[in-house]
């Protein structure tokens, strides 16, 4: 490789943000891979079913976005990337595709220059339907990660950490996110010690499934995929205006929740006996209900998808890789309109949390990447693209913030918040991000299939909602 291409390159600076977005990649400071020794990483059935998911307009990318007060400073953000990059080989990975498998591997080094993975702009960027949330990765041949770094409109800046989701799951790309921030902190002199990443961890289903007492639990994990088939095709409540509508660019709706709040619903739920996640799961099916009724649509039942962190399960620490699970909870409209919902919300949570129920989707999923690539990819674009199934009402997700993340607080942090790409089921997400003294609610979806006006409907009864939880 060139060695004016290690290290920490210097930003270009020829061109502006929009010049770039708008630029081929290779036109951007793409080196040719060099001829070395590639490692090949592991992948797990999560990682290839993401990777099979992506295709155009599927991006399957995920976004952490950090507001702050005080620009980032350029250099030490380059560096950081750099000893990023250099420490995860995850990171200088590409993935190659025969007709029987999707590999990856990972390069000796990385082989793009850094301003080609740091962006950053002079100008205020409107991140909600920016390019830059749709725009996907060529897994093949670029690093499946970028970063962008702009001025926010009504003050202070933002940093996007961009990740392709077959690399790791939302656990996973905080600790990387963590980790960047971390980097930067040696850089500044507020930290000492550089962060370790731990690598990816794959294989457990297959160990958990085979120790003493697995062959039972993989029995149930199959009948329960079998009894619960139709979950594929059941129509459930949407909210959605236009169900049959193309996706356009991702947009999203902030909720800055006062601390007081925060503390309120801490409060009341040790006094109901469920948790905090419980009542806003209630007051999140309260407003969309309502929000469905005001639109003049048919009461229909609910089902909220609920990803779930299966390194407990799978008996793991801390690492990389996709290690999701999922809570498929059901409610009636008569459930949503009684009073003792946050009950029901608990104990129908408490159900689904059971590994039996959690582990099914995984199960299913690991059955289904066995098929090759070309079929696997085909029966999810099917899944995706059929007009008449709406499986899911919508995504829920409370993110949990470590507790290291390690933000430096030169750059006087103000909210950490999470998106996603969306499919075509559930069409919308509702994620909670809670920092010190800040606590951030999104609610992510597409037009034209709902509206700006209407998201920021929904949004208003969700707020309500949560006063009266």
């Amino acid at each position: 490789m060139d060695a004016t291409h290690r290290g920490n390159d210097p930003p270009a600076g020829s061109m502006s943000f929009l010049q770039r977005l708008a630029t081929p990649r290779a036109a951007v400071g793409l080196v040719t891979r060099p001829a070395l020794a590639d490692e090949e990483l592991q992948t797990n059935w999560m990682d290839r079913a993401l990777v099979a998911q992506t295709y155009e307009g599927r991006p399957m990318t995920t976004h952490h976005v950090l507001d702050v007060a005080v620009a980032f400073d350029r250099a030490w953000l380059f560096g950081a990337v750099d000893a990023l990059v250099r420490s995860v080989p995850a990171l200088r990975s590409y993935l190659r595709e025969s007709p029987l498998a999707i590999r990856r591997f990972a390069a000796p080094e990385r082989w793009s220059r850094l301003d080609s993975l740091v962006t950053f702009s002079d100008v205020a960027l409107e991140l909600s339907g920016s390019e830059w949330l749709v725009r996907g990765f060529d897994l093949a041949h670029d690093e499946p990660f970028r970063l962008l770094h702009a001025p926010r409109h009504g003050g202070g800046y933002q940093l996007v950490f961009t990740l392709h989701h077959g690399v790791t799951d939302g656990v996973g790309a905080l600790a990387l996110f963590g980790a960047l921030l971390a980097h930067y902190g040696v850089l500044s002199g507020e930290r000492d010690e550089p962060p370790v990443v731990v690598a990816a961890d794959c294989g457990r289903l297959r160990t958990l499934v085979t120790r003493p007492g697995g062959t039972r639990l993989a029995l149930s994990l199959v009948l329960d995929n079998v009894r619960r088939a139709r979950r594929f095709t059941d129509r459930r409540a949407s909210l959605l205006e236009r169900e049959a509508a193309q996706a356009g660019a991702l947009h999203y709706v902030v909720l800055d929740l006062p601390t007081s709040d925060w503390e309120r619903l801490g409060e009341r739920a040790n006094t109901l006996g469920c948790s905090r996640n419980d009542l806003m799961l209630t007051a999140l099916l309260r407003a969309a209900a309502a929000w469905r009724r005001a639109e003049e649509m048919p009461d229909e039942d609910f089902r909220a998808l609920i990803p779930v962190d299966l390194r407990r399960e799978l008996g793991m620490g801390p690492s990389l890789g996709n290690h999701l699970g999922v809570m498929e909870a059901e409610f009636t409209a008569e459930e949503i309109a009684g009073p003792t919902l946050h009950a029901t919300v608990r104990v129908r949570l408490k159900a689904e949390r059971a590994a039996a129920r959690v582990l099914a989707t995984p199960m299913a999923l690991a059955m289904l990447t066995t098929l090759p690539p070309r079929a696997l990819r085909a029966f999810f674009r099917w899944l995706d693209e059929r007009p008449s199934s709406f499986m899911y009402s919508f995504l829920f997700s409370h993110i949990r913030v470590p507790d290291r993340l390690g933000v430096p607080s030169s750059i006087r942090a103000q909210r950490l918040y999470c998106l996603s790409s969306l499919p075509r089921q559930p069409g919308v997400g509702v994620t909670v991000t809670a920092l010190p003294g800040s606590i951030t609610i999104v609610l992510a979806y597409t037009p034209p299939r709902l509206s700006d006006a209407g998201a920021a409907s929904l949004m208003a009864r969700f707020s309500a909602a949560l006063e009266e939880a």
